[in-house]
């Protein structure tokens, strides 16, 4: 049932394709407007309040930043010191649904022959196998849903995961909070969203 929902991801209504590019581009542009000293800060700030969620043996997702996004890369360092193992995104060939690669040795690191992205080669799991997945989005409402970049890897992966889907943490700066943001019957809501003010509790949300 849930994969006939996303099949109907290409017949939205052009209002809400709208909704969602303008509010893309009003977000992506205060993100990108941020100063580095505060990007810095808040990379700082954003791996402290993110620690509680950094344990012994937890298999925690996580992403390498593109573009404009909040880099995680201390918090994944941190992690790393605690004994947790750390699984990054990858792209399938075909779909849309991601494998989570076991970051190991470092020369297994590559580009993506499709998207300006680097990918990690290590033993691959399913998004429902891990304990916790830090979520890079490009904006989060007040109940804890997501607009992302508009590819719906992250929609899809976390649909097919059903009832065991990960904790799920969505990372970000505060400029990227707003009031609503357009939703679809296939989203999936956040347990929780750090920034550099700190850590937000989603109660589940009725629709």
């Amino acid at each position: 049932m849930q994969m006939m929902r996303f099949s109907a991801m290409s017949d939205l209504s052009p209002i809400l394709i709208e909704e969602k590019l303008a509010l893309r581009r009003v977000v992506r542009r205060a993100r990108v407007a941020l100063p580095r000293r505060e990007r810095q800060r808040a990379e700082q700030r954003v791996a402290c309040f993110a620690a509680r969620f950094l344990k012994r043996g937890k298999r925690i997702g996580g992403y390498l930043a593109s573009g404009s996004e909040l880099n995680i890369e201390l918090l994944l360092s941190k992690a790393l010191q605690r004994g947790a193992h750390i699984f990054l995104p990858v792209i399938p060939d075909h779909g849309r649904r991601l494998w989570f690669s076991l970051l190991g040795k470092p020369d297994l690191w590559y580009l993506h022959p499709r998207y300006p992205l680097i990918e990690y080669a290590g033993a691959v799991l399913r998004a429902e196998r891990l304990d916790v997945l830090f979520v890079p989005l490009l904006a989060v409402d007040n109940d804890g849903y997501r607009l992302g970049q508009g590819g719906g890897f992250y929609d899809t992966s976390l649909a097919r995961a059903g009832g065991h889907r990960p904790l799920l943490v969505g990372v970000g700066f505060d400029c990227q909070k707003v009031s609503h943001v357009p939703r679809e019957p296939w989203d999936v809501q956040l347990d929780y969203l750090v920034t550099e003010s700190g850590l937000t509790h989603f109660p589940v949300h009725s629709r």
